[in-house]
């Protein structure tokens, strides 16, 4: 059957995602493989899983997004974006974890993914092979495939420079390109939360109101706008590099800055296919 975290930052960057419980790898180190000697290169892979706590075919998506996860050795970055019908709340599911990033990305300017249906989503935000672009769960292991065999295009650093008393965050991303490329380049960086404690309901279980379902990936805000910022614009030849910063961002009370990751991922500006990902643990 088919059911189915971004508020607002006006802090835009200034340029220059039982019970039930899954054991996640940690992902302390920012290593992304990419040596300054040009000798290893790693394509690494975004999946989109579009959710949603009310919907009961979900928690098993997930389950396959941990599994690709831990198949390829944490080069496939998940984030999963609360949102449509099965993310609204009600009196047994109160807490929203929808996104103003995760709602524009769903709308009708976007991708439109929970109009399809929940539990659905994208891999690098590319159709492969002819699957479709909003894919079910049952595809991505297929997909994700396919797309770690894509051109090594760019690889992406992420320095991040948190203070706890505070809770002010400051970083860098650092982009370096192997190849040329035709197009503009943009890019987002966004946060996500593991361990989120909340109701979900889920058909595997009976009953299938699990009252302390643990949320991993969980989209919680994009640091520079829905779509993010230029990284790069033509002419792109090979070795070329940009840094971009985005100083004295607040991270908000409501987020445990414990279990927060920052992810950044590049992508053609034209097409919005993810030409790169990276994830790095924020404290």
């Amino acid at each position: 059957m088919k059911k189915l975290a971004f508020i607002p930052s006006i802090l835009l960057a200034l340029i220059f995602v039982s019970c039930d419980k899954v054991d996640y790898p940690d992902e302390s180190s920012n290593n992304n493989n990419d040596s300054t000697d040009g000798n290893i290169y790693v394509r690494k892979v975004l999946l989109e899983d579009y959710t949603g706590h009310k919907c009961g075919n979900c928690p098993a998506a997930a389950i396959v997004a941990e599994n690709l996860y831990k198949q390829y050795n944490g080069k496939v970055v998940t984030i999963a974006v609360h949102a449509g019908f099965f993310a609204k709340t009600s009196s047994t599911h109160p807490t929203s974890y929808t996104t103003t990033a995760g709602n524009d990305w769903d709308g009708s300017a976007g991708f439109g993914v929970s109009a399809v249906g929940n539990p659905n989503g994208m891999v690098n935000r590319k159709n492969y092979a002819g699957n479709g672009l909003i894919q079910k769960e049952s595809k991505w292991p297929t997909t994700v495939s396919l797309a770690l065999n894509d051109t090594y295009i760019l690889g992406l650093e992420i320095k991040p420079s948190y203070d706890v008393p505070s809770r002010m965050l400051n970083t860098s991303v650092i982009a370096r390109f192997k190849t040329s490329y035709p197009n503009n380049v943009k890019f987002n960086l966004v946060l996500i939360e593991d361990s989120i404690i909340g109701p979900q309901t889920d058909y595997s279980k009976s009953p299938d109101y699990v009252p302390n379902y643990v949320f991993m990936h969980m989209l919680r805000e994009s640091i520079n706008g829905t779509w993010g910022s230029n990284l790069k614009v033509t002419p792109i030849a090979p070795k070329d590099s940009v840094s971009v910063s985005f100083p004295n961002f607040a991270i908000k009370t409501g987020f445990n800055d414990k279990h927060l990751y920052l992810v950044a991922f590049a992508y053609d500006a034209t097409n919005k296919e993810v030409l790169q990902v990276e994830k790095v643990k924020m404290r």
